[in-house]
């Protein structure tokens, strides 16, 4: 079912960004925050954008875990 794999994918995404998040050191968190900026109502933020392969990895391994 379609709307299974998405509570799983959102499921997924939620642990991801809470465990990266959590265990981000204060130097990067600053270091982000400075190179957000504010784009037609959009935050964009290009190391953010760097990260997205690495993070989409992570959160692909987590649903495999939640199977």
């Amino acid at each position: 079912m379609r709307a299974d794999k998405d509570a799983r994918k959102l499921a997924a995404i939620a642990v991801v960004a809470a465990g990266y998040g959590g265990d981000m050191d204060e130097e990067l968190c600053n270091e982000l925050l400075d190179d957000m900026d504010f784009h037609y109502n959009k935050v964009k933020c290009r190391k953010i954008e760097g990260m997205l392969p690495k993070l989409m990895k992570m959160v692909e391994g987590e649903m495999m875990s939640m199977r």
